[in-house]
């Protein structure tokens, strides 16, 4: 207002030219976290966020540990503002350690077909899995005898139909899917917890369990879990590093690491391009 006024008393022509040097471009106002949430699920964000922690020394090429066939990641716009490294690990069904590396990469695939990212659905885990492993002719026609054949068969195996009843739809998946952990599927078990990432504390339902990590000494009812799954997962093809479009930092351990924050924007500023690039410490973006 100092500046309108000012010029108003000397010229009208001063003012248009005085003011538009102080002019405040409009800002945006904020998405609702429904929207975003509703976006990064119905369309993917190809904006991903991975974080790890490994011992010392352990290389990082590609999202996840050579040799498995997918990689499990969240969405990045649901982490920005950014929370702190002790919070953060809780949400992707992770636990923070102090004792060991944090690796943490942001990735946005220049070509997203090469990721092949789906929503973490079993039933989009039943249909990547079929793409990933090919089956010959007949191949589940007798009781295949090597573990990859067997997830492709039990998820060929897999039906869908459309319901009117949505505790009955979902019922029928989860219970196709929770035989993979009854103990009579030991080897199908295992061989998705090798190539997939996974495990018993995986729910199914494109939402990773916050603190699942720590199911096994401290169990959950269904209500609990339906509480804590509040972070949208994907799971992307094990790529390099570089086809997935990631910047990467490693970061060793230091005083008060936990309580600093992850942000991506600074993964993508001080990250290696397609590579792991180790430094210092966690910090904001600089300007």
């Amino acid at each position: 207002m100092r500046c309108a006024l000012s010029i108003v008393c000397i010229s009208g022509v001063l003012l248009a030219t005085g003011c538009a040097a102080h002019h405040v471009n409009a800002v945006a106002p904020p998405l609702a976290p429904v929207v975003v949430s509703d976006t990064v699920r119905e369309a993917l964000p190809n904006d991903y966020l991975r974080v790890g922690f490994l011992a010392p020394g352990t290389p990082v090429t590609t999202l996840s540990r050579p040799g498995a066939l997918r990689a499990f990641v969240t969405a990045t716009p649901l982490y920005v503002p950014p929370l702190k490294l002790e919070e953060l690990p809780y949400y992707s069904g992770l636990v923070n350690d102090d004792t060991k590396v944090l690796v943490a990469m942001r990735c946005r695939p220049l070509h997203p077909e090469t990721v092949d990212a789906v929503l973490a659905t079993w039933p989009n885990v039943f249909l990547a899995i079929q793409r990933d492993v090919p089956l010959a002719p007949n191949a589940c026609s007798n009781e295949p005898t090597d573990a990859a054949t067997q997830a492709a068969c039990f998820a060929q195996g897999f039906s869908d139909p459309p319901a009117t009843v949505v505790p009955t739809s979902l019922a029928h998946t989860f219970s196709y899917a929770g035989t993979i952990f009854d103990g009579s599927h030991a080897v199908l078990a295992k061989w998705l917890q090798s190539n997939y990432g996974i495990f018993p504390a995986f729910s199914g339902i494109g939402y990773s369990v916050k603190d699942s990590y720590s199911l096994d000494s401290q169990p959950m009812t269904s209500q609990q879990i339906l509480v804590k799954s509040v972070s949208s997962e994907y799971v992307l093809k094990n790529v390099s590093l570089s086809d997935a479009g990631c910047r990467c930092i490693s970061v060793a351990p230091y005083p008060g690491r936990s309580g600093d924050r992850v942000d991506p924007e600074f993964i993508e500023q001080a990250g290696g391009d397609g590579s792991c690039k180790a430094v210092d410490r966690l910090k904001a973006k600089t300007p």
